[in-house]
């Protein structure tokens, strides 16, 4: 049985929109309508969708899908910021990241047999082909969990794909990578597919002890590489793998697209 989560709990604030990031439209179109169009052309069974930042919104985009389950990342509270604030404070709120996003799924999935993908929300244009072919990867070689990746002459800010003896050992984020870790070319584009059972015992063992204080998801792949095979299926770099987060890439994508 194929599953997806669907990570779209994100605020637009680089997007300079009010609405969640994955309802802001490309062409017309909210992107997360791109992503289960797609999902449901790929014949996935189970379309799991993380929600948090005005989430009402995104299910009522999605409200012609009755089929597709929610699951709610909520920002931990903080505390109260008092200087420069106006009328008592302002609250402030911490990311917790893309592996506390997927934690949040655990009562909707952690008991389903077979496989889970997992895709980033401002990542609409993927397309089917791109799930299907992660998707026959993972079943053809037996893996415990497989990673869409590419090359990029200089994929600053991606993570970098780090392998021993042909098999992904870790994916070590930006802030976190070393000098010699940064020099790697092969970088992750944020989609996988990881054995059910596997995803949940690992999210139970990651934590936030990073740069950036989040649980990240890629922490899973460390986990999960100890006792099992993790690969990575490395694609062509387009347009069709670049994560939407700012007016000027959504204007880029979008110029791709219609051409």
């Amino acid at each position: 049985m194929k599953n997806i989560i669907i990570l779209a709990a994100g605020k637009g604030t680089r997007m300079k929109s009010d609405l969640p990031k994955c309802a802001c439209p490309i062409l017309g179109k909210p992107m997360i309508k791109y992503l289960i169009e797609s999902c449901i052309e790929a014949d996935i069974d189970n379309i799991i969708v993380v929600i948090g930042y005005k989430g009402e919104i995104i299910k009522d985009i999605l409200s012609e899908y009755p089929n597709i389950m929610y699951a709610y990342q909520n920002e931990q509270l903080l505390g109260t910021l008092t200087a420069y604030s106006i009328g008592g404070g302002s609250v402030l709120f911490e990311q917790l990241g893309t592996g506390h996003a997927c934690m949040m799924t655990e009562s909707l999935l952690k008991d389903k047999l077979g496989s889970t993908i997992i895709v980033p929300g401002d990542m609409p244009l993927i397309g089917k082909d791109n799930l299907i072919n992660l998707y026959n990867h993972y079943n053809d070689y037996h893996s415990a969990m497989t990673i869409l990746s590419s090359i990029f002459e200089n994929p600053f800010g991606y993570g970098r794909i780090v392998r021993c003896n042909g098999n992904v050992t870790s994916i070590k984020e930006e802030t976190d990578a070393t000098t010699e870790e940064k020099l790697i070319k092969e970088f992750n584009t944020g989609l996988y597919v990881v054995d059910n059972k596997k995803l949940f015992h690992a999210l139970s063992l990651i934590d936030n002890k990073n740069k950036k204080g989040e649980y990240y998801l890629t922490d899973i792949v460390k986990i999960i590489s100890k006792d099992n095979v993790v690969d990575a299926v490395v694609v062509p770099y387009d347009y069709h793998l670049i994560g939407i987060n700012d007016q000027d890439t959504l204007l880029f994508v979008e110029n791709e697209f219609k051409n």
